[in-house]
């Protein structure tokens, strides 16, 4: 685990909380609080629902301006891109929200929680849950040289049956899929609708993992 990542790219902390939460994890035990907590069991056990999709152990960093946990997850032979999960977004919708690239990157994990605060406040404020097509203004692009400056939520394409729907019997949360797009995008899929924008990604074919790609409008 890391203490801390680069200030530019945001604020992050691990704390003896999830120290103790990572211990609950090398025991094996799913099913127990942490502290007596509820909401820390739900965590647990969404940690273990990730660690079998994503065919390994997350590293834990947590966000200071969406006050969640993010798990982030490395490239594998069978999976060959990174993965950032969040882990307590559900709180507030009902929803948890994953990102995608060829290569770690502090940025994803600050980009990651950037959308996070969104969709908190979105709920918080409006009531209204993540859904399908919503659009997101990052603080920056989402990399280096990138004209990709806004996250699209859709249905986890590139996961497997089962991982969509997380249950444990008395929650019910929803996995989503981040993809980084640009401007001109985001406002043709907020006029248009995410089945348009997504017949153009399949008549251009667009690889949405690739940060360096033009727009298609």
């Amino acid at each position: 685990m890391r203490d801390f990542l680069p200030a530019r790219h945001g604020k992050w902390r691990i704390s003896f909380y999830i120290l103790e939460l990572a211990n609950t994890l090398d025991r094996g035990d799913a099913d127990i609080t942490v502290n007596g907590d509820v909401h820390m069991q739900v965590v647990t056990q969404l940690l273990h629902h990730y660690n079998h999709a994503f065919g390994s152990r997350g590293e834990l960093y947590q966000s200071e301006e969406a006050d969640v946990l993010i798990a982030v997850y490395p490239a594998t032979r069978k999976r060959g891109w990174w993965t950032y999960a969040t882990l307590e977004l559900h709180q507030t919708g009902g929803t948890e929200c994953v990102f995608y690239s060829y290569r770690f990157t502090p940025a994803m994990v600050t980009h990651l929680g950037h959308v996070a605060g969104q969709v908190a406040r979105m709920w918080r404020e409006q009531g209204r849950r993540l859904g399908d097509g919503d659009v997101f203004l990052l603080r920056e692009p989402i990399a280096e040289g990138s004209c990709l400056r806004w996250a699209l939520a859709t249905p986890p394409y590139f996961e497997a049956d089962g991982f969509e729907l997380f249950t444990n019997g008395s929650d019910v949360i929803r996995m989503m899929m981040l993809h980084a797009i640009s401007e001109t995008e985001a406002a043709f899929v907020t006029n248009e609708g995410l089945d348009a924008l997504e017949r153009r990604f399949a008549e251009t074919g667009v690889n949405s993992l690739d940060v360096t790609r033009p727009p298609v409008l």
